[in-house]
């Protein structure tokens, strides 16, 4: 693909498979007269993101390219501290600035620094997309008071700011006395799936499984601080092996030791299997296949505790039960709705007691809520929500522009305290 054109929207993200949030709000901002380019890492293995979204522009930052720093010192607070926190952000910021805009938008922390010095370049609108509170991800807790202050003194360079869920939104509002943010959820989009509820029968095909038995499906990352293992020997102290538990996403060294985990106690290819990772245009067929689909996430940080990962809204869309952990959104839109149950999910004993409730317990009664509300759960009704986003921080951007405005303080967060 030529990247000769000029683009309304350039949307920043640093990873090498770029979350389905940012495809398909850059699929929809295209169609509507927003030309829109994404800005990701190069790919480890596989296109698997340019298969499924063949009409969005993704841009592949070089790996090798190397400068000295993200701009002349003083320029950003906190600037050596983020060149040093975010490795990718000299080329985040050379690629963005490489492509003039209208607007950028900075998914998560590591790209609000780039965006903020295009933005800043052009004049254009910058918008902070915070998929998370990324200071309180398990992973950086030894760098959490120095990720904090850098969006502390970065959020306020934003003229929208939008998260995905109103337990972030409160969090970030009181942590950095910011505009609270819009909330727009990471719903999946229908363009994917022929109906809500369309199973192929691909999921049993591939598990090869006894027609009685039933699927309990994880989906997502394969990676520490989700409670697999946990989660696979609970499966080891199930009385019957009328419920399989299917882990379905990318291999990695960690999911490796999980399967050598799953062999060691006997589990693996009659309770447990493991299923590859699959591709957005294909990912809900799979799960539509399974009879219910589970959150096993521990509440050992604030972030987890207020997650709304994608997974509860693909098994929304598919009409699937959910056995959940408890957590503020977890609680919300699984226990409170009725779509299933929130359960103490930490150890085995935990997960053994608690899948052969919910998988023993009216399940289709869950299944006829979920399917209910799988047409509200999509990115056809949630994306159109960042069309006003934009709106709204362009006129905020009118009204305070870069020129002349010096790279110190947030005029957002004086104006809000």
């Amino acid at each position: 693909m030529r990247f000769d054109r000029q683009y309304r929207v350039v949307s920043l993200c640093e990873d090498d498979r770029v979350d389905r949030r940012i495809l398909d709000g850059a699929r929809m901002l295209s169609e509507e007269g927003w030309p829109t380019l994404v800005i990701a890492a190069p790919p480890l293995t596989d296109l698997r993101d340019e298969e499924s979204y063949p009409d969005v522009p993704i841009f592949r930052m070089p790996s090798n390219v190397v400068r000295p720093g993200l701009s002349p010192r003083g320029t950003l607070p906190h600037q050596a501290l983020i060149e040093s926190l975010f490795p990718w952000g000299r080329r985040i910021a050379a690629a963005a600035q490489a492509f003039p805009a209208e607007v950028y938008i900075a998914n998560d922390l590591p790209q609000l620094a780039a965006g903020t010095l295009a933005a800043r370049r052009y004049n254009a609108t910058l918008i902070y997309d915070a998929h998370e509170f990324f200071p309180a991800q398990p992973f950086v807790k030894d760098r959490a008071q120095n990720l904090e202050a850098i969006e502390r003194d970065l959020i306020g360079f934003a003229h929208g700011i939008v998260t995905v869920n109103d337990s972030i939104a409160d969090v970030m509002t009181m942590h950095y006395a910011c505009m609270r943010p819009h909330i727009v959820l990471n719903c999946p989009s229908r363009r994917h799936q022929k109906t809500a509820m369309a199973d192929d029968g691909r999921l049993r095909k591939f598990l090869g499984i006894r027609p009685e038995q039933r699927v309990l499906l994880y989906q997502g990352n394969l990676v520490d601080h989700r409670n697999l293992c946990e989660m696979i020997d609970g499966m080891a102290l199930l009385k019957s092996d009328s419920v399989v538990l299917a882990l379905m996403g990318r291999e990695s060294e960690y999911s490796d030791g999980l399967k050598r985990h799953a062999h060691a106690i006997g589990v693996m290819g009659r309770r447990v299997f493991f299923i590859p990772e699959q591709s957005a245009a294909n990912l809900l067929a799979w799960t539509a296949g399974a009879d219910a689909g589970i959150i096993p996430y521990p509440h050992t940080d604030l972030n987890t505790l207020m997650c709304t990962p994608n997974k509860l809204y693909e098994f929304l869309a598919s009409g699937l039960p959910i056995l959940a952990s408890h957590g503020t959104e977890l609680r919300r839109f699984v226990g409170d709705i009725g779509v299933g149950q929130n359960a103490h999910l930490q150890t085995p004993e935990d997960f053994a007691r608690a899948i052969s409730a919910f998988m023993g317990g009216p399940l289709e009664q869950y299944r006829a809520k979920s399917r209910e509300l799988s047409s509200r759960y999509t990115w056809e009704t949630e994306g159109r929500l960042w069309f006003d986003i934009i709106r709204e921080a362009q006129a905020v951007h009118k009204s305070r522009p870069w020129t002349g405005r010096a790279m110190s303080g947030s005029p957002l967060m004086r104006r809000a305290v």
